[in-house]
């Protein structure tokens, strides 16, 4: 199970589900990476740069793993 969720807002105010707490981590990698890259990816890394300027990184492992979030390299 993800500790994750992945969800597009849709302009007609109604939610679309992509990835929630009942899918694997590995299913986000999946979507992401499509299942027939190889050799397959050891994860998934999402940066975002603040208006602050730090540096947030969600890296989402392919695996049994849950996803991790780094925030200027200081887990969190």
């Amino acid at each position: 199970m993800a500790n994750l969720i992945i969800e597009a807002p849709l302009v007609d105010g109604s939610l679309m589900p992509i990835i929630n707490e009942v899918d694997s981590c590995s299913d986000a990698v999946v979507l992401v990476c499509g299942d027939d890259l190889r050799p397959p990816p050891n994860r998934v890394t999402i940066v975002v740069t603040t208006s602050r300027g730090k540096r947030v990184e969600i890296n989402i492992p392919n695996g049994e793993g849950q996803a991790h979030v780094t925030i200027d390299g200081e887990e969190v």
